[in-house]
């Protein structure tokens, strides 16, 4: 009886030290039947360990011991499984988040992909747009790189848009070359600037004279090239204005019976 009774305890205390280990009871608190010879000590580590029963006078209810080391291991087990569980649950939401990290990748990658496209598209439509464009005033002009055509652009684009960044120059000469390449002007880039009606012509630095003194700069000059080359941003506009000096009849007729397509700089473009 003695005999089974040390076995019980050693191992109650061997499942002790595994609760112990698992945070269950007090480190300081294991029960160790190996080196515990003294009654009081074993029931003292008993009752720590939740214990209602102890070695008394040398017997132990041996039911009971065994009822309490089943207790004690599906203890250790729920432990365990728990720990198991909140194991999954952390993997589980590590994978999600990995996923959703993924799914997020993939997505800023589709839409860096699209992005690209159409912007691959847009470069291609305006070299087409620009091929289109250059044929057409050829067709219209023949060549005018390098002629007469070229500087008379070159100097109403100056006396015009002196003062204008290369993208507003580059739009009055494109106004101008949208006359030409339109059915209701004159189909020559000299018939365009020098038209007029009576002793009134279509531009001011015509009438005034200023377009003969002016001197064209490298920067007119590239404008002018660009647009010749197809370079287009007008929209169609056929005619422009700067408000600020046009006559009050002049402005209102432009607001009445034209179409206001964008405005750069001092200038306002219409068609």
């Amino acid at each position: 009886m003695k005999k089974d009774m040390r076995w019980k305890v050693a191992q109650i205390g061997m499942l002790t030290t595994m609760l112990a280990m698992e945070s269950i009871l007090p480190q300081g608190h294991i029960v160790d039947a190996r080196h515990q010879t003294a009654q009081y000590r074993i029931e003292e580590d008993m009752e720590l360990a939740g214990l209602s029963s102890y070695v008394r006078g040398g017997q132990a209810e041996g039911a009971y011991v065994s009822e309490t080391i089943a207790r004690v291991h599906d203890q250790w087990q729920q432990k365990k499984q728990e720990e198991k569980q909140k194991q999954r649950i952390r993997q589980q939401k590590l994978e999600q988040e990995r996923m959703r990290k993924e799914r997020q990748k993939r997505k800023q990658e589709q839409r860096k992909r699209a992005r690209r496209a159409r912007i691959r598209r847009a470069k291609q439509k305006q070299k087409r747009d620009e091929k289109n464009r250059r044929l057409a005033i050829e067709e219209k002009c023949g060549r005018v790189i390098g002629t007469e055509s070229e500087r008379i652009l070159q100097r109403i684009v100056e006396a015009e848009a002196g003062g204008e960044d290369l993208e507003g120059r580059a739009l009055v000469a494109n106004v101008i070359l949208n006359r030409v390449l339109g059915k209701q002007f004159p189909s020559t880039i000299k018939e365009v600037v020098f038209a007029h009606s009576g002793s009134r012509y279509q531009f001011s630095p015509v009438s005034n004279g200023s377009y003969y003194s002016v001197h064209v700069s490298n920067g007119t000059k590239k404008a002018v090239r660009r647009a010749l080359q197809g370079q287009d941003t007008s929209q169609g506009a056929l005619y422009f204005m700067e408000r600020a000096l046009a006559d009050s009849g002049n402005a209102s007729w432009f607001d009445r019976c034209l179409t206001k397509v964008k405005r750069h700089g001092c200038h306002e473009f219409y068609k």
